[in-house]
């Protein structure tokens, strides 16, 4: 028991108190960075983002479906893997943080960061993958050393009472066992568009974020006016209470170098309507009133 006890919770100390200071900056950085932001876009903590719609220790509804498409144990437990690796971000992130269970969630970020790496980022190039590796390469340092002697682990060697170090396990598992995935309605949303000028159309079409829109190809918009009004509607299935489109005009597409126009759902139905001038944003047009 006493050598589990040490495993888990037995800091390598630096011979210098500043020393640990030191070492503790990348993994505090790191774990501010995974709650506040990576973590909290996947699982549900109280600072994710109100327009994602994520209840309490949530996994965000995509996760599972993104980890089944890497294939084989990735298809097989994906909603388990999901769980863990968003919970490795968003509750690992405050463990790193307050240096408590430092090697088991360094154990936990290591093996989600190294799929990120391999699985998620590797086509897209190095540079891509530099934020992965980065939080890896803390981790796996963290799992040899620990938290050092500023920390919860080092105050919970300290006591040396076994009870204690188990009854830290209790709030990790009471959040594994109040975690679910993030509940999906369909959501009806028609689009209008309005040509500011009449353009000859041999196409138009809504690109987007969520299927069946995608930002490769047009979903095809059907005539009100022809070269002026087009409308189309899609449904989706989504836990958000928004997406995001933009309009494609006989295969450019609008609003270059700008932002993603944002459709915000009807909060009382599930039916939604927007309409808009093409290559036109709402700020814009106020701007030119």
């Amino acid at each position: 028991m006493q050598k589990l006890f040490d495993l888990l919770f037995r800091p390598i100390l630096m011979p210098r108190w500043w020393q640990d200071v030191f070492i503790s900056i990348p993994r505090i950085i790191c774990g501010y960075w995974l709650s506040s932001d990576f973590g909290a876009s996947k699982f549900g903590l109280p600072w994710s983002p109100s327009e994602i719609n994520l209840g309490l220790f949530e996994v965000v509804f995509w996760f599972p479906s993104d980890v089944s498409a890497y294939g084989g144990i990735f298809k097989t437990f994906s909603v388990f893997l999901a769980y863990m690796g968003a919970f490795s971000e968003g509750i690992g992130g405050i463990a790193f943080i307050l240096g408590f269970q430092t090697r088991l969630f360094s154990f936990l970020m290591a093996c989600t960061m190294l799929v990120a790496a391999l699985c998620q980022q590797w086509d897209n190039g190095l540079w891509s993958m530099m934020p992965a590796l980065g939080i890896l390469w803390v981790s796996m340092f963290h799992l040899i050393i620990g938290s050092g002697r500023f920390s919860v682990d080092y105050l919970i060697f300290q006591k040396q009472n076994f009870r204690i170090g188990i009854l830290s396990f209790l709030p990790i598992v009471l959040v594994l066992l109040m975690s679910g995935v993030q509940s999906t309605k369909i959501q009806t949303v028609t689009v209008q568009v309005t040509l500011p000028h009449k353009t000859p159309v041999s196409t138009i079409g809504v690109r987007g974020n969520d299927s069946p829109l995608n930002w490769d190809s047009d979903f095809a918009m059907k005539e009100v006016i022809k070269d002026s009004i087009y409308t189309a509607q899609f449904k989706i299935n989504t836990g958000f209470k928004f997406t995001r489109i933009k309009f494609a005009l006989n295969g450019d597409i609008e609003l270059k170098d700008q932002d993603k126009r944002y459709i915000l759902f009807d909060e009382k139905t599930t039916n939604t309507s927007y309409k808009a001038v093409y290559n036109l944003t709402q700020e814009n047009k106020n701007d030119t009133n």
